[in-house]
């Protein structure tokens, strides 16, 4: 069962606030740029779900799941490549880009990947954004913090665990997608408008984003955490007067950490008349894209179609 809630249709989830929440005071003294979840509190609760003896159908109108990704991206029609996205520095960020099959001006999608860094799963979520409709660009934020100027691949799944909230704090994040923003704009097929969409340590990114560039149209975040007070647990609201996009978030109900932030952020959302919809997922877990379980999947089926649908609303 799916438990929806926005603006529109204000509801009460029956969920622990394991979490202090900071909401904007009148208070002199400027807080600390806000942060995501400590690396060792992501690492403690974001571990990709093992494959267990569950397999998901093949299901062609969501993301491939772990066992299908390098057959779906293998039989893709469509073009998909590896790009270099020039930073400010001058520096190159490896990332991967898929187009759609259309006739007409598109627009860009960018996906940001779990705390494990860049891997195929992810190359599977941009083809099928492409597939439905979108260009999608996936940078691999971790390009160049590897030994020999490497990334994700050569971090491995463990490396880019150890050294994600080192070396991409908020700022360096919000530089790199600045740069995806850009180059997507480039494109001579782009529409222009620029969407984000994050899973798990990506989520929360997502929504930091939408904080950092008053000029991103849609930010969708998939079980993602909050932003936080640096070095503390506590939730810190002070930047969501700054968001400009509408924001749509996808949480699993037996994630109660990520999900008890859920109602807060709506509320004070409600309260600075910005648009936040979010939707609950009975029984899934956190990383419920990968479709580990019947509870997964059911989640995977039904919230896809809603962040396809809230793209092409606001990404016209």
């Amino acid at each position: 069962m799916k438990r929806a809630f926005g603006l529109a249709m204000m509801m009460t989830v029956s969920v622990p606030l394991a979490l202090t929440v900071m909401a904007r005071t009148g208070a002199a003294q400027q807080p600390a740029m806000p942060q995501t979840m400590d690396m060792h509190d992501h690492m403690a609760m974001d571990q990709q779900p093992a494959q267990g003896s569950y397999t998901p159908p093949k299901n062609d109108k969501i993301p491939p799941a772990d066992p299908y990704v390098d057959d779906a991206l293998k039989a893709s029609p469509r073009h998909g490549e590896w790009i270099d996205v020039k930073l400010a520095d001058g520096k190159m960020m490896r990332s991967w880009i898929s187009y759609p099959v259309r006739s007409d001006k598109a627009p860009v999608v960018i996906v940001i990947f779990e705390i494990f860094g860049m891997n195929p799963w992810v190359q599977g979520v941009a083809d099928q954004l492409a597939k439905d409709g979108f260009i999608a660009i996936a940078p691999d934020l971790l390009s160049g913090f590897a030994p020999n100027g490497g990334g994700s691949e050569e971090l491995g799944r463990t490396g880019a665990q150890q050294i994600i909230g080192r070396v991409l704090p908020p700022d360096v994040r919000a530089a790199r997608l600045d740069a995806v923003m850009t180059y997507g704009k480039t494109i001579p097929s782009s529409n222009g408008k620029t969407g984000v969409v994050g899973f798990c340590w990506g989520g929360g990114s997502s929504l930091l984003y939408a904080i950092a560039q008053p000029d991103l149209q849609a930010a969708v975040m998939y079980y993602g955490p909050a932003p936080t007070l640096p070095g503390t647990p506590t939730v810190d609201l002070s930047g969501l007067p700054k968001i400009k996009a509408p924001i749509l978030a996808l949480y699993p109900s037996t994630d109660s950490r990520t999900l008890s932030t859920a109602q807060p952020i709506s509320d004070e959302m409600k309260k600075l008349g910005k648009s936040f919809e979010f939707h609950v997922y009975d029984g899934a877990k956190h990383g419920f894209m990968h479709q580990t379980s019947e509870a997964d999947y059911k989640a995977a089926t039904e919230s896809w179609p809603l962040v396809v649908g809230f793209f092409s609303k606001n990404l016209r």
